[in-house]
């Protein structure tokens, strides 16, 4: 297999919010024209695989899209490829299914805690994660990550202390970490869970990175780092560039939690039976997927590698990813503001990235980059953002 991902794919003459004006404007309040470089909300800009493409092909000449339902290829699917790619075996009879893993963490929140509750995050951090702790009526307690010479690591005897008060009831874990890029070893991981269980803490891990871990690193689900009671969250949609199929696997510890964690689902009546979604599954955890992934993690690894060596020209703070497909850049240490990175490189030079103040505590000067899109536009928007910095 050999994938040009230098291809242009057309996504402005779609519904994609990503590259259209007016879906951003949802998200930032600023005007933008179509001379904007798009590179903030988390999907990628390459064309899916082949595999995923055929298959969707071949169920839509049936003609029909009635309800359906989950078949034994599905689990077949699932089981293959984390047997395959992590040394995990799936018990098919505690999977949940959900649309996305931001609703299945929503649920989860309802499912396994009350109203004046803590629940513990790591900022900085995908902000979903607060804002879904506010809107349920929950407290959000910050463990913040300490960013030692670049390298971010967790606060474990703050959390400690945070897991210990007998109002925290469940900490979001980000595994791999978004947006710092930090792939959690097996032993934090571990202590994560001593802490967690010790103190009667759920942990709901939201993986949805877990299969964009760079060479030199490795994913551990949280599954195989600690037998604390946990939810994981996963879907392909990071991986193959498919959030819009709509479909997340989440992963309960034991029967008890699957069955608590079902009823919720049941209550707030969220379905995730996605005609095309069953399909894709089937399709990407396949060796062709496989294959597909395996040189996608090669450009991206040269994307980074191009961000790497702009920064140091630059003197931007930066440490590589270990996973995702975001970059994590300091533009405070090249002297911007928060202001002045929204005003003069967001509005002024139309590089649509996400400020870092959107993910808490610990993002200010910071900027989050999406590198996953073609060369040739990572180095336009960088060239943009150079323009400003050498001005």
């Amino acid at each position: 297999m050999s994938v040009d991902f230098n291809r242009e794919v057309d996504r402005r003459s779609t519904s994609d919010v990503k590259w259209r004006p007016e879906g951003l404007k949802g998200y930032l309040p600023i005007e933008v024209s179509e001379n904007e470089i798009p590179m903030w909300i988390a999907d990628m800009d390459f064309a899916c695989p082949e595999c995923i493409v055929r298959a969707i092909k071949e169920r839509a000449d049936k003609e029909i899209f009635g309800y359906c339902s989950y078949k034994q290829e599905y689990y077949d699917a699932l089981t293959w490829w984390f047997d395959k790619r992590f040394g995990m075996k799936i018990h098919t009879d505690l999977v949940s299914m959900m649309p996305t893993v931001v609703s299945a963490i929503n649920v989860a929140i309802r499912a396994f805690s009350n109203p004046g509750d803590k629940v513990i995050i790591q900022q900085p951090v995908y902000d979903p994660f607060a804002e879904l702790i506010k809107k349920t009526g929950r407290v959000m307690v910050n463990n913040g990550l300490i960013c030692n010479d670049g390298l971010y690591e967790m606060d474990f005897p703050l959390l400690e202390e945070q897991a210990a008060d007998p109002d925290a009831k469940i900490m979001i874990l980000c595994s791999p970490h978004n947006p710092v890029g930090r792939v959690w070893t097996k032993e934090e991981l571990a202590r994560v869970g001593e802490i967690c269980k010790k103190n009667n803490v759920l942990v709901i891990a939201d993986e949805i990175h877990s299969d964009l871990v760079y060479a030199g690193y490795v994913h551990t689900p949280f599954a195989l780092a600690s037998d604390a009671p946990h939810l994981l969250c996963t879907s392909l949609g990071k991986t193959f560039n498919v959030a819009g199929l709509r479909l997340a696997n989440i992963f309960s510890s034991s029967a008890e939690l699957k069955k608590q964690y079902d009823q919720e689902i049941d209550a707030y009546s969220y379905s995730a039976s996605n005609t095309f979604g069953l399909e894709m599954v089937q399709a990407a955890y396949s060796p062709e997927g496989e294959a597909w992934l395996e040189e996608l993690l090669v450009y991206l690894q040269g994307n980074v590698e191009v961000v790497s060596e702009w920064c140091q020209k630059h003197n931007v703070g930066f440490t590589a990813p270990q996973g995702t497909f975001l970059c994590w850049l300091d533009l405070g240490s090249a002297g911007l503001t928060d202001e002045e990175i929204i005003k003069k490189i967001i509005m002024g030079k139309e590089v649509i990235c996400v400020p870092g103040p959107w993910f808490g505590k610990g993002g200010e000067g910071h900027l989050r980059l999406n590198i996953g899109c073609t060369r040739k536009t990572l180095v336009e928007a960088l060239d943009r953002i150079a323009s400003v910095l050498n001005n």
